[in-house]
């Protein structure tokens, strides 16, 4: 679906007064379905003969003040894309309580690392697993003052 036809799809929505179903918002809409209709399937992380993994995991993370998010992809060749592709392996979101949504950030996305190693560990042990994040998760455990 491209930029145009969402826009055209959203403005459709919007005019309430003069509501007027057009070709596009149609095509708009059917495509916004056939797309939804697909979601991503789980993969599965790869592991060479020898036991040694194949590829690297990455750990994408994110929290708001009620939810954390955490998305284990891997990325993959494929022949349609120049590219490679991320696929997905693993994917928790969690809504937090109400005494946790009062962390501050930092400690909601240490919790959900320890979540997810938790759950995945056997993916930590058997990977290398990059974590992405915009916070600087990295300096925090490294500092030995915060970390203990």
């Amino acid at each position: 679906m491209t930029w145009q036809e969402r826009a055209t799809l959203l403005q459709a929505f919007k005019k309430l007064n003069s509501f007027k179903w057009t070709d596009d918002a149609q095509r708009a809409l059917d495509e916004l379905k056939a797309f939804l209709s697909k979601p991503p399937t789980l993969t599965t992380s790869r592991r060479a003969h020898g036991g040694q993994p194949t590829e690297e995991l990455y750990l994408y993370l994110s929290c708001t003040t009620h939810v954390i998010s955490l998305a284990l992809v891997a990325e993959r060749e494929d022949s349609e894309w120049q590219y490679k592709i991320q696929r997905p392996v693993y994917f928790i979101s969690e809504v937090l309580s109400e005494s946790k949504t009062r962390y501050p950030q930092v400690q909601k996305l240490l919790y959900a690392m320890l979540i997810i190693a938790c759950k995945l560990r056997h993916h930590f042990d058997e990977h290398r697993v990059v974590v992405i994040t915009t916070f600087p998760i990295g300096d925090i455990l490294r500092n030995k003052e915060a970390a203990g």
